[in-house]
């Protein structure tokens, strides 16, 4: 594929992911390729190649003879994907040499981070919210664990983004990364995991909340 279309897939996904994180397009909504190729004044081939891989990220599905739809979120699922997160970033994190993570690059991602807007501008709050963490990460050396704690982050990014924009998320956000950074700093490696794991279970226990009261009533029997 050439660079200029392998350009326009990446511009085309960017665009694409930003649509379902933001609610833009809706949890179950049947994405027609067209339609969204024309929205994004582009071909369908980029959008087809963007579903693809928003699909390999847990954003969309693909079903037979329907083509992709916007996820739906569950409580289920979400279970699913913090208790692998958890057992996989704990043994990530309790490897972190703190020595070997930039401090003082933590502090200017949160302080920058604590500028931002988390709805109106979401994209740049997600790339640096990831930046911070994945600092953290690489401050490992079990780069296999690291790969798979970064697709698991993927495959959470949709609950992540309705938390982050929740009203009161914002400060506790950084006011954990703080807590965080300061463990670094001091060394505290099991701190570092304690702290994270808090700040992670933060997340899953807001979105459970909110699924829970999303989830339809069921239907009394007999």
């Amino acid at each position: 594929m050439v660079a200029g279309s392998m350009s326009e897939t990446d511009t085309c996904l960017v665009r694409l992911r930003q649509l379902v994180l933001t609610g833009a397009l809706l949890p179950g909504e049947k994405l027609n390729q067209a339609d969204l190729a024309e929205r994004l004044g582009v071909s369908r081939v980029p959008v087809r190649e963007a579903l693809a891989s928003l699909r390999s990220e847990g954003l969309v599905e693909a079903r037979p003879n329907s083509g992709f739809t916007v996820v739906r979120p569950t409580v289920e699922d979400l279970a699913e994907i913090y208790l692998m997160r958890g057992l996989l970033e704990d043994a990530l994190l309790a490897t972190v040499d703190p020595a070997a993570v930039d401090v003082a690059e933590l502090r200017r991602l949160n302080a920058r981070l604590s500028q931002l807007d988390p709805v109106a501008e979401f994209a740049a709050y997600r790339e640096v919210n990831e930046r911070f963490h994945f600092a953290i990460f690489e401050g490992s050396t079990q780069r296999m664990i690291r790969g798979e704690v970064i697709r698991l982050w993927s495959l959470s990014e949709f609950y992540r983004s309705i938390y982050i924009r929740a009203d009161s998320a914002h400060r506790r956000v950084i006011d954990d990364h703080e807590r965080i950074i300061d463990a670094i700093e001091r060394g505290d490696r099991d701190g570092l995991v304690v702290l994270s794991g808090e700040h992670r279970a933060e997340t899953q226990e807001w979105m459970a909340n909110v699924l829970a009261r999303r989830a339809p009533v069921p239907t009394a029997r007999g």
